[in-house]
Order: structure tokens, then C-alpha cells, then sequence
């Protein structure tokens, strides 16, 4: 059981205001035995903030600090059909850390999409995303309206969210 706190809170992470109705879904507890979208930063409160976003617009998350326990994580739970993860955490080169996820991602027996955010990103970094086939690619501070549009996008793509979709996110 995850107990959620409010996200009318100020966070840089955040552009656009929570989605209606937050405020009765910060008073529920949510049970996250089936999570469909893996949370991956090492900034604890960024990631409790993005899931309690996405969990509020109906997607199930589960959260992991950095690379070896996501990795974890996206064996044991088979639903996982979406991972958002920061591309700078302390530890990994960026591209290093896209590569392992790419890779991840192309050994499982299912289909999962893969999204990148930071706020540290140029042109050079996102193209080289783009060529390891990473499609959805978010600045931060993220544009929490674009981020659930896209998730629901992928979502309701024809493959589960696989990989495949094919254009660029913001």
C-alpha cells in the first residue's frame, strides 16, 4: 500500500497543474499489484510526484531509484507495458543507460514502450535516443498535459505499447 500526498504542492518537475479530481484521489490509498508504467529516477520525490501524476490520470506505476532495481522490477511484474526514466542519474552515462534499457526492452517476451525525460538534454542527445529507437523524449521540467497525453496514446496503440510508435513526443 502507497499512502498518496498532495501534489498541489510546488515541484519543478511540473508545468501544468494536477489533473481534476486530484484532490479526492490524494485521500485514497492505492494498491499497486498490476503496475503498467516503471517510474525510473534517482530523485525520490520526483518520482513519488510523476507516479501519484500518472496514478491520478489511471495508470498503475511502480517506482525504482536507479537502473539494477528497475531491471528488477520490469522481470518480476509482466504487466509493465511503459518505462519513463530520467536519463541522468549518478552512475550511468546517459547513453549507456539508454542502450541497457533498449536492450531491456528487446529481450522481453512483450511489447513495452520506452521513454526518456531530463533537464539536461541537447539536440545531440535526443537524436541519438531517436537512432536507439526511443521515440518519446521529455524535457523537464515536464509538460505533465503532453507526458498523459502521450501515455495514453501508447496505451491504446494497436501493440500495447510497444516500442514501434513511430514520430517524435515532445
Amino acid at each position: 500500500m502507497v499512502e498518496m500526498v498532495s501534489s498541489r504542492r510546488a515541484n519543478p518537475l511540473y508545468r501544468a497543474a494536477p489533473p481534476d479530481g486530484a484532490e479526492k484521489y490524494e485521500k485514497m490509498k492505492v494498491h499497486m499489484s498490476t503496475p503498467w508504467l516503471l517510474i525510473i529516477d534517482d530523485e525520490p520525490e520526483m518520482a513519488e510526484e510523476l507516479a501519484e501524476l500518472c496514478e491520478a490520470s489511471g495508470f498503475s506505476t511502480v517506482t525504482a531509484g536507479n537502473l539494477e532495481p528497475a531491471l528488477a522490477l520490469l522481470e518480476k511484474h509482466r504487466t509493465i507495458g511503459a518505462i519513463a526514466s530520467d536519463l541522468r542519474m549518478p552512475g550511468n552515462d546517459s547513453s549507456d543507460l539508454m542502450r541497457t534499457l533498449v536492450a531491456a526492452v528487446a529481450r522481453l517476451d512483450r511489447p513495452c514502450t520506452l521513454m526518456v525525460m531530463t533537464g539536461h538534454a541537447g539536440n545531440a542527445e535526443r537524436e541519438h535516443a531517436a537512432s536507439l529507437g526511443i521515440h518519446h523524449f521529455f524535457s523537464k521540467p515536464l509538460d505533465t498535459v503532453a507526458f498523459i497525453t502521450t501515455l495514453k496514446r501508447v496505451a491504446r496503440e494497436p501493440s500495447g505499447g510497444a516500442q514501434a510508435a513511430a514520430g517524435a513526443s515532445r
